[in-house]
Formats: structure tokens, C-alpha cells, sequence
């Protein structure tokens, strides 16, 4: 399964390093340099609401080009990033979700990156090393440049974990880098008051810990890593923790690994060091922040998920590998983790808005300073950043921009009712310090991959299947435990009440039906030709129809066929149907999980707001900005990387699906 594959891999590596091999290719001199900015998920709606607070967008907006840039269907970000990075639709790159399904099984993967696992002698000597496959297909262009000699820098590059090899430039890897437990970001709650119901994993992405007492002042946990690589089972590596309660209330002390620190209520602590081991030949070093929320009465402390070291790395979170630790050695400790803040503590209210936002805008201004250091460096000819702040902000405060949304607090939105707005701010304020470091003749282009929408009800995608008769369950109950994202790190089950050999469709993911297909799904019993056909188009044609039985208002707003809509070598990973969803609607996290829940439409009542992953790609366009004047009516986030190719004079390759965009 992916995730011990993963974690066995993690481990693997600190003690089998990927080679560097740089090339030989010598560096061009270009006359000017182009500086690509990518702000995940700004919305070109609210940037023209809120022009007269941006101000450096305003002006670029007056004298060069602020449009629509048209995103891929879906305009979910691992998508639309992919297709950016090479100039191809998902059809020809191969990732359609963040999730992806193994079609023997029905189990759930991880969509990004497969890892082949390492072997051990006698469980114990690594011998052979793991390798890590990025799923995405094709060329980005800043290695077709790189082959060109065009020298570029790319931070925090999305979908390139592991990063491809460049002879003359510097890429650090961005969504899609795991945690050190082999996750997407696992955040620890650790609390003195936790009941054996509470304990466990939650939902998505958190763990909850206990604080016992070992006397009246001190307490004790653990805080488990990655999984064991010298044994088969999910068991992981763990650390213990002490704590020392204040003789003040207020404060407690933190020993943990030879490091003693105190903490007050409501601060975080300086970056700590995890170091977990798995005998005397492999052992894997992390770092993370503790905020305390409360000392007394109850002792309350949240973890960050715990990221690789940038300074002591040992996946390959770089090219060349020793980029991220020159980076960390310069710079100090910062997030390696792909999926950089802290949504789901936020989500699972384990953590208030203005932590959250402390930690955001942290990570936001550490990326920015590596930028400016990096373009003032001025050895590149291109510079590419993505900053994800944009897009997690507006997941978690879009309640804030709606009244009608389940979760709206007037309150609340008085103190963070402009919270998006603010990052928005400072997204204007990175362009000012961009545009101030730039020649006359340099190129900026300032994008967005995807826009936003309100999400204020759940569509359970399968328990729709199940009312239809597509998905037949063993028992008529509904699933009554809630499948969990651990499950698939963990050896969870799936699909455990479907009954295949009745079922022809499932769901998966954020938006996909698939088919039950006899010869590709392991128990497939739909026959391939005219009643495949069939189903798709009945299929179709029923789930367009329903409404929200609480309003009477369509939810859906198409359904698309995989081969209306792709082209290329990869479609056959696609979900044979695609859904997209009218504003205000997506598709479950359970059906994301492929759980089957009682009622088919359900409130949102989570403070995760916003989204975009199952919205339509006509009403969900990103924004572009830039210093010059675009000619071309209708860009589109597949045009990138050829108009980069076509300035720097190097062959576009046959297989882009992008055109150049045309400057006036």
C-alpha cells in the first residue's frame, strides 16, 4: 500500500542518498529575465472587488494585463498546477485528483507520487533503496528551458516532488512533499482532558493525544512518526515527551530529545528537533512548532505536522539535494511539508483563526524572502514561486464572505472578515517588492491556477449510486463508521459493505464516478462497448437531474465523460465520469474517502468554507497579471509554459497542448 511503501521509503533515504547529477549544459545569457508568480486559488472576482486596496495590482492592471486565465476541468490545484508546469491537459499529464484509486482493489491512493519500497537484511541493513515516482507525466518547463540553457529557480514548485534534474538551475519541491510520518500533514492535540472515545485519529490529518499524569506536576506522551521499516505491520516509530507544569498556571515546560523549553498560553515555541530511530542503521530527523492553548485548569498543546529539516534533509525535497539545506543553513528552519498550514487543526477546531493566521502568514513571508533573496542573486534568467496562502485562507475564512453559509459567525467576522482580503494585501505587497527589482525589460506574470466559490452543502456521491441501484450494499445500513484520510496510511478498510458483483459505478476522490468495468476493476462485472455506453450516458442523465431536496435547487452543474474532455496517453486513469458541482456545492469528504453516508445532501458545517475542487472549470477561472499588455483573448493556465519557450527562443514541443501567449 502506498503509505508504508512511503514511510519505509522516508526512512530508507537517511541512509541511501539520491545521487545530484548535474549536466553539462552551458548557461545562455538572455538580456532580460522573466519572474513567475503564482498565488494558489485567488479569485478574479474578489482581486477587481477589491482593486482599490491592492494597489501595486491596480497599477499593473492599468498599464499592463489583469484578465481571467482560464484552469483545467477539474480546477482542483494538483491539476491545474500540472498542467501549468508542462503546457498539457490532465489527459496527457495524468493527475486528475489529489486521490486516485488502485483499480484491482478499490483502495484509495494517494494520486501524486508512487514510491517503490526498499528491501532490508534481516529487517534490519537497508540494501536496496526506495525510489519515488512522481505521477505526473511530461516535461516541466523549467527542465525543457534547462536543456535549452536557460539557468532557472523554482520555489516551492507544485507536483514536483521528487524534482526532475537540471544541469544549470535550483528547484525546491513544493505540494506534494509528505510529512515525516509519510502523510499530507499530520498535526499532533495533545490534552490532559481527552476521553478513550476522543483518542485516535480524526477526519482529516490530525491525531489526539493523551497527557497523563505521572505525579501532580508532570506529564507524560508520545508522538508517533513513521512507520517501523523492521517490521510489516503499521506499527510506528515513537518519541516520549515530558511536561512540567508552571508554578504560575500560565506556563509549562517541554523536554523532549535532550531539548528543555519553556511555554507560555497562547505562544508557539521555537523550531524543536524529532529525531525518531529505527535501530543503529537508519534514523530520520524532523522539526515542528508547539503552540500552547491552555496550561490551566486542563493542559492543552498543539503540534505542527512534523516536516522534513530543510538544513538536515534526507528526502529529496531539492535539485540539487543540497539546495533546501543551503536554504535552511541561510535562512533558518521553515516548512519542507507540501500542504504548508494548518487547515485541518483549523478545521477540526483544535486551533483558532488567529493561530491559524500567525502560522500563514510566517510561512507566506519566509518563501517571500527567499524570492527576493534568490532574484536579487540574479544568476537565473527565470524565477518561478508558488505561495499557497492565497488558496488555504480562502478555504477556511470564505464563511466570513457569506452570510448564508452554515457556519458564518457575525462575531467572528468582525475580527476576520477581511482575513483573505489581508492575504490578498500581502500578496499586492510581494508584487510591489517584485516590481521594484526589475529591469525595464524583464517579464512578470502573476497567476492563479483556479478561482473560488462558497461551499455550503455536501453531496455524498455513492449514497447517490446506492439510491440508484449502481452501488449495491451488502446491508441496507449506511456505513455507520466514518471512513478517516488515516485509513489509508494505516491498513483501513474501503467499500466494506459493497457488494461488486451487484455494483456497476463507485465514487472516489473530489468529483469522480467510476465504472465497474469488467477486465479492469478487480471484481468489474459492466461489459466493455455498448453497455459501458450505456451506463455512462444513464448515469448522466439521471444525476444532472437532482435536486437538493431541502431547496429545490439543481446541484449539479455537469457531467462530463472522460474522452470528451481529455486527450492523451494518461485518460485511462481518469474517472470515466467527471462531476462538477453549482456554487455552494461539492462533493463529501466522506465520498472523497469512498464512504456511503446516510442522507445524500448534507450542510457543510465545517469551517473549511470554500472550494473549487469539484466546481465547474467555466465559472472557476484564475487571474492573470502582468507588466505587459496581452493580446490573446482567452488565456489559459496551459499557455505558461510555451509562452516561456517562445521567449527564451527554444523549441516548443510537439506534445504541449498550450498556445503562446501573444504580447502587444
Amino acid at each position: 500500500m502506498i503509505d508504508l511503501r512511503l514511510a519505509l521509503a522516508i526512512l530508507l533515504l537517511t541512509v541511501v542518498a539520491i545521487p545530484s547529477c548535474r549536466g553539462g549544459t552551458a548557461a545562455r545569457n538572455t538580456e532580460f529575465k522573466v519572474v513567475v508568480l503564482g498565488f494558489d486559488g485567488v479569485d478574479p472576482d474578489l482581486v477587481r472587488e477589491w482593486l482599490p486596496h491592492l494597489p501595486n495590482i491596480r497599477k499593473l492592471s492599468e498599464s499592463g494585463t489583469l484578465t481571467e486565465l482560464g484552469t483545467t476541468n477539474p480546477p482542483e490545484s494538483p491539476v491545474a498546477w500540472s498542467s501549468f508546469a508542462t503546457g498539457m491537459n490532465p489527459g496527457r499529464h495524468g493527475i486528475f485528483d489529489f486521490l486516485r484509486r488502485d483499480p484491482e482493489t478499490y483502495f484509495p491512493e494517494i494520486g501524486l507520487v508512487e514510491v517503490n519500497r526498499p528491501e532490508f537484511l534481516w529487517g534490519l541493513i537497508p540494501w536496496r533503496k526506495a525510489e519515488f515516482h512522481n505521477n505526473r507525466q511530461g516535461i516541466p518547463y523549467w527542465q525543457h528551458l534547462d536543456r535549452h540553457g536557460i539557468r532557472t529557480v523554482n520555489l516551492r514548485a507544485p507536483v514536483e516532488f521528487p524534482p526532475v534534474e537540471l544541469g544549470l538551475g535550483r528547484t525546491w519541491s513544493g505540494l506534494g512533499v509528505p510529512d515525516i510520518r509519510g502523510t499530507w500533514g499530520t498535526y499532533f492535540y495533545l490534552a490532559t482532558d481527552l476521553t478513550r472515545w476522543d483518542l485516535g485519529n480524526t477526519e482529516f490529518g490530525g491525531r489526539l493525544v493523551p497527557l497523563e499524569f505521572k505525579n501532580r506536576r508532570t506529564l507524560s506522551a508520545v508522538i508517533d512518526g513513521p512507520q517501523d521499516p523492521r517490521t510489516s505491520s503499521y506499527r510506528r516509530l515513537e518519541i516520549p515527551l515530558s511536561i512540567t507544569l508552571g508554578e504560575d498556571q500560565q506556563s509549562i515546560q517541554i523536554e523532549i530529545q535532550d531539548q528543555i523549553f519553556e511555554m507560555k498560553e497562547r505562544e508557539w515555541s521555537d523550531w524543536v528537533d524529532f529525531t525518531f530511530s529505527a535501530g543503529p542503521f537508519v534514523s530520520l530527523s524532523g522539526i515542528s512548532r508547539f503552540y500552547l492553548l491552555q496550561a490551566f485548569p486542563e493542559v492543552r498543546l498543539y503540534l505542527m505536522p512534523i516536516s522534513f529539516a530543510p538544513s538536515n534533509s534526507v528526502l529529496p525535497l531539492s535539485y540539487p539535494t543540497g539546495y533546501i539545506q543551503s536554504l535552511g543553513e541561510q535562512f533558518g528552519p521553515f516548512k519542507t511539508l507540501g500542504w504548508a498550514h494548518e487547515t485541518w487543526g483549523l478545521n477540526e477546531e483544535e486551533i483558532s483563526e488567529e493561530v491559524f493566521l500567525e502560522d500563514l502568514f510566517r510561512n507566506m513571508e519566509k518563501l517571500e524572502q527567499i524570492l527576493l533573496h534568490e532574484v536579487e542573486k540574479g544568476d537565473a534568467s527565470a524565477y518561478t514561486a508558488v505561495f499557497t496562502a492565497t488558496d488555504s485562507v480562502s478555504h477556511m475564512f470564505y464563511r466570513f464572505l457569506d452570510p448564508q453559509h452554515p457556519r458564518y459567525d457575525a462575531e467572528l467576522a468582525k475580527e476576520f472578515g477581511t482575513a483573505i482580503l489581508d492575504v490578498y494585501r500581502k500578496m499586492d505587497s510581494i508584487i510591489g517588492q517584485m516590481l521594484e527589482r526589475l529591469a525595464p525589460d524583464d517579464l512578470l506574470l502573476v497567476i492563479s491556477d483556479h478561482g473560488f466559490h462558497s461551499w455550503r452543502r455536501e453531496f455524498n456521491t455513492n449514497t447517490w449510486l446506492a439510491r440508484n441501484g449502481y452501488l449495491v450494499l451488502k446491508s441496507s445500513n449506511p456505513d455507520q463508521e466514518e471512513r478517516r484520510l488515516d485509513d489509508m496510511f494505516s491498513g483501513g478498510s474501503f467499500f466494506p459493505n459493497v457488494d461488486w458483483s451487484r455494483s456497476s459505478a463507485y465514487a472516489l476522490g473530489l468529483g469522480h464516478i467510476y465504472i465497474n468495468l469488467k477486465g479492469r476493476e478487480g471484481q468489474g462485472i459492466v461489459e466493455p462497448g455498448d453497455d459501458y455506453q450505456k451506463l455512462i450516458h444513464e448515469i448522466r442523465e439521471q444525476i444532472i437531474e437532482f435536486q437538493d431536496p431541502d431547496t429545490g435547487r439543481p446541484v449539479l452543474q455537469n457531467a462530463y465523460f472522460r474522452d470528451e474532455i481529455y486527450e492523451g496517453d494518461a485518460v485511462d486513469h481518469a474517472g470515466d465520469i467527471q462531476l462538477t458541482f453549482r456554487p455552494g456545492y461539492r462533493t463529501s469528504w466522506q465520498t472523497s474517502l469512498g464512504a456511503v453516508p446516510e442522507d445524500i445532501v448534507v450542510a457543510n458545517m465545517k469551517k473549511w468554507s470554500g472550494d473549487h475542487c469539484a466546481s465547474d472549470f467555466t465559472n472557476t477561472a484564475g487571474f492573470l497579471l502582468s507588466n505587459r499588455q496581452v493580446a490573446t483573448p482567452a488565456p489559459s493556465i496551459v499557455d505558461l509554459a510555451p509562452t516561456l519557450f517562445q521567449l527564451f527562443d527554444v523549441t516548443i514541443p510537439d506534445s504541449i497542448d498550450g498556445e503562446p501567449l501573444a504580447f502587444k
